[in-house]
């Protein structure tokens, strides 16, 4: 077995649908590739529908993960996966044409510290309000096929269109059950927390984008709502801060942190005079000051 995909999933069964769909329509049966669903203790219909599917898709596996949260999901899917490698893809996304022949490609060279991934674009549940900038919803690590720089290598992929090799992930920290998301309730930095931690243990590991293993997104309403995304940004810059503080040296945390903010403050200060004229450009003076914000709550 080459490779398993996993989808974890939490009482979203109609997106789980065409998620599944997405995948199945690119494996087409393959004998060296298992599909893993992960329910982390859902209490809608999805496993009568994971039921139903196995009927027809023997290569389908059904598991489920009692306690709460992204992260413990995400650490049981390496317990009882077959494959080699294991890519992640997200309940409520799917995968775009060419996904899994682009991975497939990278795989054949079966190399265990390259880690994969590739961009993810929205699909919106309602139009955006002018003022937000859609690009904040876009999540691009490179411009085209390559590797990373160890800056972006220590912040990694996205959790929901990434792949890495099982050995890799049993010689490395599990993701950290303390962060990330728990049923509905919003949480973030498993993701980085696992690859910065990864990265500085692991100098010989790499992180390689791959712009045709590209996945779309949904996102819902209550996710442009001004005040869900001045929390989200708040709360992902204290979570940088803290990782910064933590797994840096004293002298280096200070460097980054006053970068970022100086960085932040030049953008604050030009999309004040540009939001006049661009309406996006709101959007981007609020992130800078919620960045800035979130930073400054973290150390004081």
């Amino acid at each position: 077995m080459v490779l398993s995909i996993t989808v974890c999933t939490y009482n979203r069964v109609e997106f789980l649908k065409n998620c599944l769909k997405s995948i199945l329509d690119q494996t087409q049966g393959s004998p060296i590739i298992e599909i893993n669903i992960i329910d982390n203790n859902s209490s809608d219909k999805t496993y009568d529908y994971i039921l139903e599917m196995q009927k027809k898709f023997p290569e389908i596996n059904y598991f489920v993960e009692k306690k709460q949260g992204i992260s413990h999901a995400r650490n049981l899917s390496f317990k009882v996966c077959k494959g080699n490698f294991l890519a992640f893809v997200d309940d409520d996304a799917i995968i775009n044409e060419n996904w899994l022949e682009s991975l497939l490609e990278e795989l054949k060279n079966q190399n265990e510290d390259i880690i994969y991934g590739g961009p993810i674009f929205p699909k919106f549940e309602s139009e955006p309000k002018k003022w937000i900038d859609k690009n904040y919803f876009i999540r691009k690590f490179k411009k085209n096929n390559g590797f990373l720089g160890t800056i972006k290598s220590k912040e990694g992929f996205s959790g929901g269109n990434m792949c890495i090799s099982k050995n890799l992930f049993l010689k490395s920290d599990s993701f950290n059950t303390e962060i990330g998301m728990t049923g509905g309730n919003l949480g973030l930095g498993e993701e980085p927390d696992f690859f910065y931690k990864l990265v500085k243990k692991n100098k010989e590991v790499k992180l390689y984008n791959i712009s045709e293993m590209s996945i779309t997104h949904y996102e819902a309403e209550y996710k442009l709502k001004r005040e869900y995304l001045k929390e989200r940004i708040i709360l992902n810059a204290n979570q940088f801060t803290q990782r910064t503080i933590f797994h840096e040296n004293f002298i280096f945390a200070i460097i980054i942190l006053k970068t970022k903010i100086f960085v932040q403050f030049f953008k604050l200060i030009f999309s004040l005079f540009l939001q006049l004229f661009i309406p996006n450009h709101k959007f981007k003076f609020l992130k800078s000051f919620w960045i800035i914000r979130g930073i400054v709550q973290a150390i004081f």
